[in-house]
């Protein structure tokens, strides 16, 4: 079930059957995600996997505390979404995670102003549930594609190494890397060898952690870089759990956030 939105100079498509994903981002007369296709569930490293995916309640498989076990990128992407209300401007959907007792809900808005994503969390459950919850876009890095992060805050890399500080990339590499900014970011930008910028914006209150991810093509079919605020800090729910550094929810208590895209051509 596809859906289609256009404001600000920016179309989206997304597929609630196919865990929301948004299969196409076009605006400046180019399509800024990575191609995706068919895939089917299990691993989320597969061919296909390109598009913007909604994570929860992990990125890394694991095992909580309680022994509940967490799937390798969690649940949401390989759940179809039920369809709540759309119209000519915004569409929204839900979804209830299989893995803990969580219905995470996203709605899109387009305006003149350009793109904006809302979400909200439930739980019923008794007792507090970790709500680790990333969005997770991979975007297509032609050569000269670079990831802006407003004063180049220091980064912590998380993948292939321990947890140390590294520098900026300059471009991607042969290989992946994933890292997260050392203090909150209120934003982050694609900006192409031309000058083409797409820009994705939030509250830093409600998305603390930002991880950024450079890949030429370890992981994926085409060279890709990810831009993914977070509720949570890491790959690991389970760690980020133990480390006191992920958001919880309870119930009665619905946790909203939000995010924001928008474009600028070549100066």
């Amino acid at each position: 079930m596809t859906h289609s939105l256009s404001g600000g100079g920016i179309t989206v498509e997304t597929d609630l059957v196919d865990g929301a994903r948004l299969t196409r981002l076009t605006a400046l007369g180019r399509q800024w995600l990575a191609e995706c296709g068919p895939r089917s569930p299990g691993d989320y490293v597969q061919p296909g996997s390109g598009g913007w995916d909604e994570i929860a309640p992990t990125v890394s498989a694991g095992l909580l505390a309680d022994g509940t076990e967490l799937a390798d990128h969690g649940d949401a992407w390989q759940s179809a979404w039920t369809l709540v209300s759309e119209s000519a401007t915004h569409v929204e959907a839900s979804v209830r995670l299989t893995s803990l007792p969580i219905t995470l809900a996203r709605r899109i808005d387009a305006s003149d102003a350009g793109i904006r994503l809302s979400y909200t969390a439930t739980t019923d459950s008794e007792r507090p549930v970790p709500l680790f919850w990333c969005a997770h876009p991979l975007f297509s890095a032609h050569p000269g594609t670079r990831i802006r992060v407003a004063g180049d805050p220091p980064l912590v890399e998380e993948y292939p190494g321990p947890r140390a500080a590294r520098g900026w990339p300059g471009d991607v590499g042969d290989t992946a890397i994933k890292a997260f900014t050392a203090a909150p970011a209120s934003g982050a930008s694609v900006e192409h060898a031309n000058g083409d910028t797409l820009a994705l914006a939030w509250d830093p209150a409600l998305l603390p952690y930002l991880g950024l991810y450079w890949d030429g093509a370890e992981f994926t079919s085409t060279p890709v870089v990810a831009v993914e605020p977070a509720t949570g800090y890491g790959d690991s729910a389970p760690r980020a759990v133990a480390e006191g550094r992920v958001r919880l929810l309870h119930a009665g208590v619905p946790f909203r956030w939000w995010m924001t895209l928008t474009v600028a051509p070549t100066a």
